[in-house]
């Protein structure tokens, strides 16, 4: 990996956010997230560090490589991609989008998008991580 300390570490931590979401909800029914406040609470936690911390590296990298700062999560997200960090802007920009959902209409969250990132998406962080574990 060409980066290593701060991003080291936050994408240790990304590891962590995406396996302890995985085993806490493994076994769980849409129906039993839906009811539980727990759950829920617990998803849109883990959900917002995962993001946070993509767009942390994204904007941690580009300081690194002097590209200058990014406007928005979203154009820090494009700037990886134009330097050949990135594959492709998404799915990371649905995760950027994701998190100013949580963050700025916190009030009701819907709890199917909330299932189906927890559920079905997760790979979508693995993957922001394997690409910047790839670069030499």
């Amino acid at each position: 990996m060409k980066y290593n300390g701060v991003v080291q570490r936050k994408l240790a931590l990304l590891n962590t956010q995406v396996l302890r979401l995985e085993e806490s909800l493994k076994d769980v029914s849409f129906s039993e997230f839906e009811e539980s406040w727990i759950l829920r609470s617990m998803a849109e936690r883990a959900l917002q560090v995962a993001a946070e911390i993509i767009i942390d590296v994204a904007e941690r990298i580009l300081a690194l490589e002097k590209s200058g700062p990014a406007a928005t999560a979203a154009e820090a997200i494009e700037s990886l991609v134009s330097l050949g960090v990135l594959e492709s802007s998404q799915p990371y920009a649905d995760i950027t989008r994701f998190r100013n959902l949580i963050v700025h209409q916190y009030e009701e969250i819907d709890p199917v998008i909330l299932f189906d990132l927890s559920k079905k998406r997760l790979d979508d962080f693995r993957k922001f991580r394997d690409e910047i574990d790839a670069l030499e």
